[in-house]
């Protein structure tokens, strides 16, 4: 005579070996999903930089047609954090710029970075935009984003 046996779900060493096994699997692609975060957010500072010089062109031919601008009045050269207010009326095209583009986008590899943007106040031309990580010269850590993001990009 047959005997029945019921079954009653998973043995003890049956959920201990499934959970040894996606332990294993996360702790392999944790590293990977990592990678891929900080090149998500490096990217998009990039492409932040990019709407920066462009906001930046497009403030200077605005204040051309305005002829509203002075170049004299401008040194070319800025700190600027996403916290900056422009003020008002704006001084400067880096401020008009800023304005122009709606928002100063914060920086999503650190918050704390600030946008340090050269740029020619004659013709507007942005030369280099970086992310500091102190307004003003002497900062320790520096990050071209325009023209050339290249080892940004790469992570180094």
């Amino acid at each position: 005579m047959k005997t029945k046996r019921r079954n009653h779900g998973f043995s003890m060493v049956e959920i201990i070996i499934v959970i040894a096994i996606m332990a294993i699997l996360a702790a392999a692609l944790a590293p990977q999903l990592i990678k891929y975060v900080r090149k998500s957010r490096r990217s998009t500072d990039i492409q932040s930089g990019d709407e920066i010089q462009s906001s930046f062109a497009r403030a200077y031919i605005t204040l051309a047609k305005e002829d509203t601008y002075d170049p004299s009045s401008d040194s070319g050269d800025v700190y600027i954090r996403h916290d900056h207010t422009v003020p008002n009326p704006p001084q400067t095209l880096a401020d008009y710029a800023f304005l122009e583009l709606g928002l100063i986008p914060a920086s999503k590899t650190n918050s704390n970075y600030y946008w340090h943007i050269e740029y020619d106040s004659a013709t507007g031309k942005v030369n280099k935009i970086s992310l500091t990580d102190t307004a003003g010269a002497g900062g320790s850590i520096s990050h071209e984003v325009f023209p050339d993001s290249g080892d940004f990009a790469e992570g180094i």
